[in-house]
């Protein structure tokens, strides 16, 4: 993100003499600054060079998103009118164009992951092993559209293809108890993916999913969902919807209202590659929130969506646990149907026990039952599980409420300040902060949660937050949270 000021000069104002174009670069930085205003800084200059400050700039086409449509320019409709800007302009479009033509619709063949274990291993350590890499296997199959794949050596098959990941799985005995190294690998390459070792006192730990057990699971599977787009093909479909939906998340998890927006329409476009069921889950689960958040105003056409969504998804991947947990949540909302959503969250959990999502909708299904013990134990284990997870503020946030739910404001604190910290524009987050420390009488705090609300939420105010109804904040109105919040009005 850097370029010598002469090259600038070259190739916008190619026909005036040295000084002249010199002069004329001045002035055009000169009016960035002012047009950037308080982001000014993001232009570094120098006597030789000019650039941009990268760590605060987001280019789409460096995020592995290639766009859909063919017909797409790049900078289209901009004109400098210098013929080597011109040229320029053309070969940079070529080369986009040839880019969007190698990522072209490609067969959609799944990704295969070979779970491995150590032939010479005793029998039940095997057998162990083999438990943990397939449930690693399971969760990234939840997320993408997967095979796993039984070892071709093991079976003795001559002519399987080669698989995309393997995942292994040791086990070796260590004093009273056992060391775990779990290694996933991009076959192709050789790339490592994921590594870790980890003491295990216990090898029922691993038999019944206990949560250090489900939290290295989650964390293997995350991290090597996140790393496949930058290894796998780039005109395999899974790669482009696989990215595509990452960057959904990510857009979808910070609850702003643009956000969301883009995030639905990375999900729509994640679909129009792969039509897996779990991308409308995931649109679904986004036009819920937009709902919930009120960052649109047409809320019936939302939660219309949302569940037009939501059956879609369930009829083209009801096997899926992921997609059950995520519909558990939105059937929460739309129609309050306690058993209904206690049977697709406890299915969900059922197939896929180190799942932080099945664990989640598990705790607000007992909570929908007034099963308020076991919707706080579960919850808080969903958030021990999910620990290292990028988007570990939704379930500190979903804990921060199921507290506030229990009357159990402490515990919500330190939920609500954990998800402020992973995620400093989270608005529900932050919310929930806010009254719990007027509750408890830190004022102060809660006037400095106050201020940062104003400058991440659009028209926020204290008034609205408290007198209008419409505002998003029922759970702590339900509690009595918002009267303590009045002393700041």
């Amino acid at each position: 993100m850097e370029r010598p000021r002469r090259w600038l000069e070259d190739k916008l104002w190619s026909s005036f003499g040295p000084e002249q174009a010199s002069a004329n670069l001045r002035q055009a930085l000169s009016k960035l600054r002012t047009a950037l205003g308080e982001d000014a800084d993001l232009l570094q200059t120098d006597r030789a060079s000019i650039g941009l400050d990268e760590a605060r700039l987001r280019v789409d086409l460096l995020e592995e998103v290639v766009p859909g449509n063919e017909r797409i320019e790049l900078l289209e409709g901009l004109d400098a009118r210098d013929p080597e800007f011109e040229d320029w302009l053309r070969q940079e479009r070529a080369q986009l164009q040839a880019m969007i033509a190698r990522a072209g619709p490609k067969e959609i063949r799944g990704i295969l992951i070979t779970c491995r274990v150590d032939e010479t291993a005793p029998g039940r350590d095997r057998m162990t092993c083999d438990v943990l890499s397939n449930q690693i296997g399971e969760n990234i199959s939840e997320q993408v559209r997967a095979w796993r794949q039984a070892d071709p050596d093991m079976i003795g098959s001559t002519d399987a293809p080669q698989s995309d990941v393997m995942i292994q799985s040791q086990l070796v005995h260590e004093g009273n108890g056992h060391m775990l190294f779990i290694k996933a690998i991009h076959q192709p390459t050789a790339r490592i993916l994921y590594s870790k070792l980890q003491r295990i006192d216990r090898l029922e730990a691993i038999m019944q999913s206990e949560t250090e057990i489900a939290r290295t699971v989650f964390e293997a599977a995350d991290q090597i969902v996140g790393k496949l787009p930058h290894v796998l093909a780039k005109d395999r479909p899974e790669t482009r919807s696989t990215a595509l939906s990452r960057l959904g998340l990510y857009r979808m998890f910070s609850f702003d209202q643009d956000a969301l927006r883009e995030a639905y329409g990375l999900m729509d476009q994640a679909f129009r590659h792969d039509e897996n069921g779990l991308y409308l889950a995931w649109s679904s689960l986004i036009r819920l929130t937009q709902m919930m958040e009120l960052a649109e105003a047409d809320q019936a056409a939302l939660m219309e969506e949302a569940v037009e969504l939501y059956y879609r998804a369930m009829e083209l991947d009801s096997d899926n646990g992921l997609v059950q947990a995520i519909v558990s949540k939105v059937r929460s909302t739309a129609f309050g149907d306690t058993a209904g959503v206690m049977d697709l969250a406890r299915t969900s959990l059922e197939r896929n026990p180190t799942s932080a999502y099945a664990l989640k909708s598990m705790s607000e299904a007992y909570m929908g039952s007034g099963e308020l013990q076991k919707a706080f134990d579960t919850s808080a284990r969903a958030c021990s599980v999910a620990r290292s997870s990028p988007f570990k503020h939704y379930w500190d946030t979903g804990h921060c409420f199921i507290s506030i739910a229990c009357n159990r404001n402490d515990e919500a604190i330190i939920a609500a300040e954990a998800a402020t910290r992973a995620a400093p524009l989270s608005r529900p987050a932050h919310r929930s902060l806010l009254a719990l420390y007027a509750a408890t009488g830190e004022l102060q705090k809660a006037q400095s949660v106050a201020e940062k609300m104003a400058k991440i939420e659009p028209g926020f105010s204290l008034d609205a937050m408290v007198n209008d109804p419409a505002y998003p904040v029922r759970t702590l109105r339900n509690k009595g949270l918002l009267e303590p919040v009045r002393g700041l009005l």
